[in-house]
């Protein structure tokens, strides 16, 4: 995996991304009320380091996770989760609103993805059962996880992972991208909205039409291949 020092070595190399302004800070500090949140990475005495560095040790795993399982290999998925974080230092000096920093690093960590995959023309699939890789928090994961996850303790068969490859590869990156989300990660409707800038109400129909989506296909691509299977007996 990347370096755990990524963003302290962010800070040393370039320093300018996260200079503290601090007039401004103490006008907008003073003007907002202070509130513990899990989503923040400290109390706002900290210095800009070491919440930054509180903002990346608490959210790399969960986003490099979700990254891993849209792009499917270990160097995109370090390289996408690093570009992730040296935005958000890059921004934070101008960031006042920190209530809801896992919204706003899924939105950067997904557009960066979309991005990807649509310079791909295709979706790589990474095999859902290996939950080592996964988050602390990954083990919220919704009852609507069964539509992508396989038993915990189970390896699923190389063509059941082919079809999930397959499948997700038939589908919009936006709809794949809040499957993921939603089923993999756990994310509830009303956070996927931020995350991806739509109403709560429209989240849930793409998450919806997502699930109508791969099951159909998934079905399609089992019934082609149990054919095939047939033919060659």
């Amino acid at each position: 995996m990347f370096p755990s020092m990524v963003v302290p070595a962010i800070l040393q190399v370039r320093p300018e991304l996260c200079l503290e302004k601090t007039e401004q800070r103490e006008k907008v500090a003073a003007s907002m009320p202070v509130e513990k949140s899990a989503d923040r990475p400290g109390d706002r005495a900290f210095s800009d380091e070491l919440a930054l560095e509180k903002l990346y040790e608490q959210f790399r795993r969960p986003i490099h996770s979700y990254v891993y399982r849209l792009l499917g290999n270990v160097e995109d998925a370090d390289d996408i989760t690093q570009e992730v974080f040296i935005r958000a230092c890059s921004a934070w000096d101008g960031l006042y609103e920190r209530d809801h920093l896992s919204s706003w690093l899924y939105r950067i960590a997904t557009n960066l993805c979309v991005d990807q995959l649509r310079r791909r023309k295709r979706i790589s699939w990474w095999p859902l059962s290996r939950r080592s890789r996964q988050a602390e928090n990954d083990d919220d994961v919704s009852d609507d996880a069964s539509l992508l996850l396989a038993d915990s303790g189970g390896i699923p068969e190389i063509a059941e992972r082919e079809h999930i490859r397959l499948t997700l590869a038939n589908m919009p990156e936006e709809y794949a991208a809040a499957l993921v989300l939603h089923a993999a990660q756990g994310v509830p409707y009303q956070e996927i909205a931020a995350i991806m800038e739509i109403s709560p109400n429209a989240a849930a129909t793409r998450i919806s039409r997502a699930k109508k989506m791969f099951m159909e296909q998934y079905k399609r691509l089992n019934k082609s291949n149990a054919s095939v299977q047939e033919r060659r007996k």
